[in-house]
This record gives C-alpha cells, sequence and structure tokens, in this order.
C-alpha cells in the first residue's frame, strides 16, 4: 500500500536542459518518496525552440491536473525553473499553490551581455541552443510578476539560497518581504544538493503552513 499523502502533490520545474530524467532525479524522487511526498517532474525542455508562453501554459496545464488529485500544490523550480516557477504561481495565485524558487535567478542584474555571468550568456542566446524562454521568463518575473506580488503573494513564496554561488549571483535570488532561508553549501550543485535534499523536510513544513493551514 502506498504511503504517498493526498493532501499536497508537489511540481518539480528543473533548470536548463531537455527536461529527462538524470540520475539526480531518480535520487531526489526515492527520497521524497521516503517522506510520503509525491513529487513530479515538469520536464521542461528548455531548448526545444518554444516560448516561453507554451511552457507556462504547460506548468499550468499539470498543477491543473494535479489539483485535481491534492488539495494544494508546492511548485518548486530549481536553477532556471525558479523564474518559470515564480511567474507559473502567479497566474495560478487564485488557486490553492505555493511556490519555492531555489538557487533561482529571478533578475537580469546590472551585467554586460559580454559578461560570463550576464542573462545573455547564460541563456546562451549567442550559441546554437539557446534558451530564449529563459531569457524571457526572468525578464517577466523581474519586470512584470515580482513588482505585482502581494502581501499575500509573497506570504505563499519561499526563496531558498546557499552561502556562495558562481551561477547566479545571491542577490539576484531574493524577493523582497519574501521568506528566505539560505543553506550551508557553496557552489550551484551544492546548493541543489542542499535544498533538494537537505530541505526537504523544510519544505514540506512551509507547504502545508501555506496549503493545510489548519494542520500546520
Amino acid at each position: 500500500m502506498s504511503n504517498i499523502s493526498p493532501e499536497i502533490g508537489y511540481l518539480y520545474i528543473n533548470g536548463l536542459g531537455d527536461g529527462t530524467i538524470t540520475l539526480k532525479d531518480r535520487v531526489i524522487n526515492w527520497w521524497w518518496h521516503r517522506a510520503g511526498m509525491e513529487l513530479q517532474h515538469a520536464h521542461i525542455n528548455w531548448y526545444d525552440g518554444n516560448d516561453l508562453s507554451s511552457k507556462l501554459a504547460d506548468i499550468e496545464h499539470q498543477v491543473s491536473a494535479m489539483l485535481q488529485s491534492f488539495g494544494g500544490v508546492a511548485i518548486i523550480g530549481s536553477s532556471a525553473g525558479g523564474s518559470l516557477a515564480v511567474n507559473s504561481f502567479f497566474k495560478l495565485r487564485e488557486s490553492n499553490v505555493c511556490v519555492i524558487s531555489s538557487h533561482g535567478r529571478l533578475a537580469a542584474g546590472d551585467f554586460g551581455d559580454n559578461q560570463r555571468n550576464s542573462l545573455h550568456q547564460r541563456a546562451q542566446l549567442d550559441t546554437e541552443e539557446p534558451s530564449k524562454s529563459f531569457f524571457d521568463s526572468v525578464q517577466m518575473a523581474e519586470s512584470e510578476v515580482i513588482p505585482g506580488l502581494s502581501d499575500s503573494d509573497k506570504g505563499r513564496m519561499l526563496v531558498l539560497t546557499q552561502l556562495a554561488d558562481m551561477v547566479v549571483p545571491l542577490n539576484l535570488m531574493a524577493i523582497d518581504d519574501v521568506q528566505q532561508h539560505r543553506s550551508l553549501a557553496f557552489g550551484h550543485s551544492g546548493g541543489f544538493v542542499a535544498h533538494m535534499i537537505g530541505d526537504r523536510d523544510m519544505i514540506r513544513k512551509f507547504a502545508t503552513s501555506c496549503l493545510l493551514p489548519t494542520e500546520g
């Protein structure tokens, strides 16, 4: 008999890549399943050439389907998935959803296009495999979504960071007046492990307090 809880579903939005299940994804799924937590992979292909609106529609469809089975859904965006998670949450904020951005870039920052940490470079716009949808997602989060967040919206948001990250500058992960947790980890990969493995129970506690407040 399955020990998966029917109350909250967790949708995981991956970072840059083609959205296929990796070994680390299998390890995370196993770890979360041990705690009775249903973690569904969104399978976002950041290099498929489809625009941001199609990815937002995909996430909205997946969350809506999950809400048929769960009382609430926590949208977890990792790395490039952070801005997509935040943008999707904003579109779905009238539903029983919350969002966790894990070492995700939520602003472009003050970089020239040729600088290594620029959004232009991280989205690989000058390569044969660009991710224009990632570029547009960060811009949407910074210019449209974050300025439009209400205090109530911010109460259902959690930002996970770490001590240092050479891929996403720490100041570009934060949202004013949104709860933030900094893990004792270094590097982008270190943040991933800390957040998806070490912070699993904290994510559940946060999601429960947002989505099932009478049980939190």
